[in-house]
């Protein structure tokens, strides 16, 4: 094992209290924690990078000039967009943990996997008694939690069939588990909703207050690992909106006349305008330097 990967795993050792003959082995833990990263980066990096051809419909089509006058007065053209853009990477920073957390879940516990039956995130089976446990995980409370529910329930019971058709389940347990916020279990209408302490004590097997101190080191110890502010997409967004909300007639300057028309009056009235700011902006990020993205499909995506 390389020494650093033997740091990694000492400093998640130490953080969490958990010794190394409870829970996770050492290469669970490691795998992680570097699951955790890999995932974060890939996603973070893949979705900033994507929203740089498309920066006028993420972001400038998004400029509320009523909210946003008067929260960034007094910021020139170029503090203004770095503000915009900072606004939007914290938002994806957040969507690119929840895909982290999940991959964090499932490579670091002992018997979990993902899950290969639509719809469902991770499985678990338990030898002893031939049941197979499939998850839907999300990483924090959602709204919308009779959809994911139905969703659950159909695409788990035709994976039921599947594998008792195949002979390799003798009980299916459908699992909906928040990764952070759920504070109670409860099973309502076949399905198991574990509280989050429940659900990270399973994954770990390892009791409640033990199994979330080591999900906060994993989780910890990987973000020394992540892409943050530094990604060189955010410079190109932030390049690509500067140019575009600054003034025409005065450097610098942010031009809210100009996103009040464009954000809310007929496209008619400031379509040329719009193309030839666009046109700017695209010159500015070309002689930059900048390096796109793939396209999506021209490599391998993460697992």
């Amino acid at each position: 094992m390389h020494s650093s990967d033997t740091q990694i795993i000492e400093n998640v050792r130490s953080l969490s209290g958990v010794s190394d003959s409870e829970g996770p082995d050492d290469a669970h833990i490691l795998a992680g924690v570097r699951g955790f990263a890999d995932a974060f980066n890939f996603w973070y990096e893949r979705v900033i990078g994507e929203a740089v051809p498309k920066y006028k419909n993420v972001i400038i089509a998004r400029i509320n000039p009523f909210i946003r006058r008067f929260e960034f007065v007094g910021l020139d053209a170029e503090e203004c967009a770095h503000r915009l853009v900072g606004d939007y990477a914290r938002r994806n920073f957040v969507t690119a943990g929840g895909w982290a957390l999940e991959r964090m879940a499932i490579d670091a516990s002992p018997d979990a996997q993902k899950s290969t039956a639509e719809g469902m995130d991770a499985q678990r089976y338990v030898p002893a008694t031939s049941d197979y446990h499939l998850y839907v995980l999300k990483s924090g409370l959602v709204t919308r939690n009779s959809d994911i529910i139905k969703g659950i329930k159909i695409n788990g019971r035709r994976a039921e069939r599947l594998l008792k058709q195949g002979g390799v389940a003798n009980t299916v347990h459908l699992n909906y588990a928040i990764l952070s916020g759920k504070v109670t279990s409860s099973f309502e209408d076949g399905v198991r909703r574990p509280s989050s302490g429940e659900f990270w004590g399973e994954m770990f097997e390892l009791p409640q207050g033990k199994a979330i101190e080591l999900a906060l080191s994993i989780a910890a110890e990987a973000g020394k690992l992540v892409t943050r502010g530094d990604s060189p997409h955010i410079s190109a967004l932030e390049k690509l909106v500067f140019t575009y909300i600054e003034s025409e007639n005065e450097p610098g300057v942010m031009d809210w006349e100009f996103l009040a028309k464009r954000n809310m009056q007929d496209r008619g009235d400031w379509k040329a305008e719009d193309a030839r700011r666009d046109a700017k902006a695209r010159r500015a990020l070309a002689a930059s330097g900048y390096q796109p993205v793939p396209p999506r499909g021209s490599e391998d995506l993460a697992s």
